[in-house]
């Protein structure tokens, strides 16, 4: 499971628990909105950070401060990719939570500091025991919590370092069993079906000249694409069918994956696997 943000926080009619209704799953206890001097709760932007735990920046090529310290582990699999630095950017407000002896820290907040002028900005407190995201792991299960709802800035923020990170989450949450792989260039939306005796994937392109505005101006085709499907139980696909690009061809199973290229997609792709 993955959950972020205030997740089980509030009841059915909107308002706060004393505590996370899912806090035992969680690894914590103690969440309560984070609210201002007025009693409202907080959520708007804030230039606040996320810091990584174990710090590598002492082996990171560069100048140095002098206060880098000692590396005694290397990181969680969740923070693959982000070797060359310590700190994520985050844009939300955390308030303190009571950890679990199971529970695994991280990532820890970093407050607010001014923005400008230039020679201001500065982290006044670089470091807290503020928790940014707790994994737990039981009877066989994965929980990640995120009180950074990540999720929520890569929406607003676009930035590619969420995206990494809440990719990592999901790959770790689902233990390698993910049913889908696709890689290549392009921004692309991918949605698997089961139909009796079939699978089918549709595939959207998002990248345009004028990605994330309306109206679209210009299509511009993305790929190849490398895909990979596994295949569920008593499906064996035989013919691939392109839907829109009307192309046909026979396929053969990699154990329990089917794997394929398409060459491109201008708007959509609809590919249908069946026997």
């Amino acid at each position: 499971m993955i959950a972020t943000g205030q997740t089980s926080g509030y009841d059915e009619w909107g308002d706060p628990r004393s505590d996370f209704a899912l806090a035992d799953l969680f690894g914590v206890s103690g969440g309560k909105p984070v609210r201002d001097a007025g009693g409202r709760r907080v959520s708007e932007t804030r230039h606040t950070y996320l810091r990584m735990t174990p710090e590598l920046r002492g082996r990171v090529y560069g100048p140095k401060a002098g206060d880098e310290p000692p590396i005694t582990a290397e990181r969680h699999p969740v923070l693959a990719g982000f070797d060359e630095t310590d700190i994520l950017p985050f844009g939300g407000t955390l308030d303190a939570l009571t950890l679990n002896e199971k529970a695994k820290v991280l990532l820890t907040f970093i407050p607010s500091f001014p923005m400008f002028p230039p020679e201001t900005a500065w982290m006044r407190a670089s470091r807290t025991p503020i928790p940014g995201l707790i994994l737990s792991e039981f009877d066989g299960r994965r929980v990640a919590y995120l009180p950074a709802d990540i999720d929520r800035r890569f929406a607003i923020d676009n930035l590619p370092d969420h995206g990494d990170l809440l990719a990592n989450l999901v790959r770790w949450a689902a233990q390698g069993k993910l049913p889908l792989e696709v890689t290549g260039r392009g921004l692309i939306d991918c949605e698997l079906y089961q139909q009796p005796g079939r699978v089918i994937l549709h595939l959207v392109n998002l990248t345009s000249a004028g990605t994330w505005r309306a109206p679209v101006h210009e299509l511009i085709p993305v790929g190849p694409f490398q895909v990979g499907i596994r295949m569920p139980q008593g499906v064996q696909p035989k013919v691939m069918k392109t839907l829109v690009a009307r192309e046909q061809r026979t396929i053969a199973a990699e154990g329990s994956w089917v794997r394929f290229e398409l060459k491109s997609v201008l708007d959509h792709e609809v590919v249908v696997l069946e026997s």
